[in-house]
């Protein structure tokens, strides 16, 4: 959730938005850099890259909720989420007393239509924040402005394999990497953090579980801005194709994801049981 008195203090500040009792920062990607830029945030600054999936899960689980309610700022990592916005957006401002009264549920349903179409148009694609993404935007930012990252978790040695992807890509940077949890402990994790002082850590230890690790280990950690990135390291390592810039551009980048591991398909029905909320509920 980003702090009210820190938005007043920049100028690239838009209005949040809330759904689902969870706080969105309203700016876009570049706004959001722009953000981190100018350095005028609390340290450790802590950014959760929310999705429907996560939406779905925080409704179900009154501690994940809790925890996004503890966030500096909760990033739109999902077109999703820009098309339930704009669509009960259109279905509240529909002028209720002309013409024939189709009720809640049909008017959400044409909006949702409509809305559609413009996601897949490409209408929306500058208001979404992938984590991805903004972690690749943030290594180059981390090079321009002398500053390091720190990358921990992701499986095997997909941590191992992305700092290397970036240091090629970003000649200069200042990176360090550790596996985390499972293989190594804690201790040695947040001793390597601390001694390694870095201005960006990415946690990828997947949807909820980072999330927990940052909000039980954030008092003790040294760093400026902390990142839950989810399975972004399985792009940068090499693991996992990313999706074609035609498919990022409409926000399906989750149906590419399904195509290539088809077995994840349970986790992805978080997605029609969303749709399903905002169209009735």
């Amino acid at each position: 959730m980003v702090k009210s008195e820190e938005v007043k203090s920049t100028k690239n500040a838009e209005k949040s938005f809330k759904m689902w009792k969870i706080n969105f920062c309203g700016r876009g990607k570049q706004g959001v850099l722009k953000f981190l830029e100018s350095g005028k945030y609390k340290k450790p600054w802590w950014i959760a890259t929310v999705n429907p999936e996560f939406m779905v899960k925080a409704r179900k689980d009154r501690e994940f909720l809790n925890i996004l309610e503890k966030t500096d700022m909760n990033v739109v990592d999902g077109i999703g989420i820009i098309w339930a916005k704009e669509l009960l957006n259109r279905a509240k401002n529909q002028d209720e007393g002309k013409g024939f009264e189709i009720g809640k549920f049909g008017k959400r349903l044409i909006a949702g239509v409509e809305v559609g179409l413009g996601v897949l148009a490409g209408k929306y694609r500058n208001r979404l924040v992938a984590g991805s993404k903004l972690m690749d935007d943030i290594c180059q930012l981390a090079v321009q402005k002398n500053e390091k990252v720190f990358f921990l978790g992701g499986f095997e040695e997909r941590a191992l394999k992305t700092q290397k992807f970036f240091e090629k890509k970003y000649k200069g940077l200042m990176a360090r990497s550790c596996s985390g949890k499972g293989r190594v402990s804690n201790e040695e994790v947040l001793r390597q953090i601390n001694e390694f002082k870095p201005d960006y850590l990415f946690v990828a230890y997947g949807m909820k579980k980072q999330e927990e690790w940052i909000d039980k280990n954030i008092d003790l950690i040294k760093v400026g801005v902390v990142m839950g990135v989810g399975r972004s390291f399985d792009y940068y390592s090499g693991e996992l194709k990313q999706a074609p810039e035609e498919w990022r551009r409409i926000g399906l980048e989750w149906l590419y994801s399904l195509i290539q591991e088809p077995k994840r398909w349970k986790r992805q029905l978080a997605l029609p049981e969303f749709i399903w909320k905002v169209l009735t509920e």
